[in-house]
């Protein structure tokens, strides 16, 4: 039984909803840092296997999965005088921050054994004290409105700050890699110490300036919390939404590195990071414009519509990548991201809203609020697909035979890395989409779960 929360729809200020959404900044970076750098410093500029450095990724991403749903049942419960969320928001983002420092501050000199051992041990800390912060964030997001459209503006506020942070910070961090020192791996370690303070700066918004709407209820044991939200169909047609979709775009940026290593560029490195790092801010700053478009399209078309609109828009921008990726014009590529920025971006704002309206239907059926285990499990199992496919795309770019001390690759790896690259991310994507079309929670169905709730509080209030 929830002992404390408004009857009131709750108003979120324009300043809590950015505060929110600078927070959203702080975690993009955490969740986007190791796959933009761990390539190029630590399999091509460091010499560890491609398949090892897989396996330091995906490993500690199973044990981030369980660590999840451990905090997301803690927060659940606790009691603190700062409220359930505010507390890990902080602790998480300074510790993140911290071991970001130290990631990207790799032992030179050393075995490739002690180098791999070293980057296995921070990562399995780094992923651990970012599910400590990301869980609870994810929850309080879900916690600040009860209103149906008022929650995609609150996401979308997210989305916003996100897209505009990592466009600006996210596509410098390899080309600033050559700013300082002589050398790409001197480099990093500025880099990692900028992104570092970065991330706690932004991180600890969020515990400072929102507000708790749920402060404490009674407790609920681990088991009876983790079997509900297996009970909820909503919830699980939109976790595997949000597992296809993630794995599915995240399987393209790794392969695109060596794409243009291999292919396009013939191995001229500081180049491949001049256009990765143009592509990202297409992706950036398309994805932010389109925003508000995408809160008013829900709004007028509903949720559902605009989701299916970006995971079909995905599919076909991903598909065009055969057709330009060509040597003869390299910036060719940056047409995958004008298309992925839009595409992407009416995802990151519906599904995180879609989890708000699962939590009422939750509400309605265990007389809980358990957003910290809905976000714990959906993370549990999008956590868990990633680190099997990061483990498996280190084989799969050894497979392509790619080699980084040449310049130029043979016919065969160059079709084998461009073929990858649009099979395996369609496959998931067009997986997210049907289930997508199928999802059953409309706005009327949530407004009648609503009002159900408004009376069940109010016979328990009163």
């Amino acid at each position: 039984m929830i002992l404390e929360q408004t009857t009131k729809k709750p108003q979120v200020s324009f300043w809590e909803k950015s505060a929110y959404g600078l927070g959203g900044g702080g975690e993009v970076l955490m969740a986007n840092i190791i796959f933009i750098l761990v390539y190029p410093i630590y399999q091509a500029g460091l010499g560890i296997d491609a398949r090892w450095i897989g396996w330091a990724i995906g490993v500690p991403r199973l044990w981030d999965a369980i660590v999840d749903l451990l905090v997301g049942h803690i927060s659940d419960n606790a009691k603190t005088r700062w409220g359930r969320r505010k507390p890990f928001i902080f602790a998480g983002a300074i510790l993140t921050g911290l071991l970001c420092i130290a990631m990207w501050s790799p032992p030179t000199g050393q075995h490739k054994v002690v180098i791999l051992g070293y980057f296995a041990v921070i990562s399995v800390l780094f992923f651990t004290t970012y599910g400590v912060f990301a869980i609870p964030f994810y929850a309080l997001g879900y916690e600040l409105s009860s209103d149906y459209d008022e929650r995609t503006s609150i996401m979308s506020f997210k989305t916003f700050f996100s897209q505009f942070i990592g466009t600006v910070f996210g596509p410098l961090a390899f080309p600033m890699c050559f700013w300082f020192g002589s050398n790409k791996i001197e480099g990093v370690r500025i880099v990692g110490l900028i992104f570092g303070i970065t991330i706690i700066l932004f991180g600890i918004l969020p515990a400072i300036w929102c507000k708790e709407r749920v402060l404490h209820q009674d407790p609920i044991r681990l088991r009876d919390a983790f079997k509900a939200t297996l009970k909820n169909k909503p919830f699980l047609i939109a976790c595997g939404v949000s597992l296809f979709m993630v794995v599915g775009y995240l399987l393209v940026f790794p392969l695109m590195y060596y794409i243009n290593m291999a292919y396009i560029l013939s191995g001229n490195e500081q180049m491949t990071s001049k256009l990765t790092m143009y592509g990202s801010y297409a992706y950036g700053i398309t994805g932010f414009l389109s925003v508000p478009f995408i809160n008013y399209g829900s709004r007028l078309f509903g949720k559902k519509a605009i989701l299916v609109f970006g995971l079909v828009l995905v599919i076909v921008a991903i598909a065009s990548s055969w057709f330009c990726f060509t040597p003869q014009h390299p910036y060719l590529q940056l047409v995958l991201f004008l298309m992925l920025g839009p595409a992407m971006t009416c995802a990151w704002v519906i599904v995180p809203s879609l989890m708000a309206d699962i939590c009422d239907f939750d509400e309605l059926t265990t007389g809980c609020r358990q957003e910290g285990m809905y976000g714990a499990v959906n993370a549990f199992i999008q956590k868990a697909g990633i680190s099997l496919i990061m483990i498996v795309s280190g084989y799969v770019i050894s497979w392509t035979g790619y080699n980084a001390d040449l310049n130029t690759s043979s016919s065969i790896t160059i079709f084998r890395l461009r073929f990858m690259m649009i099979l395996l991310p369609v496959l998931f994507l067009a997986t997210a989409l049907i289930l997508a079309y199928i999802y059953p929670l409309s706005k009327k169905k949530v407004c009648e779960i609503q009002q159900s709730l408004k009376i069940m509080r109010v016979k328990v209030q009163g």
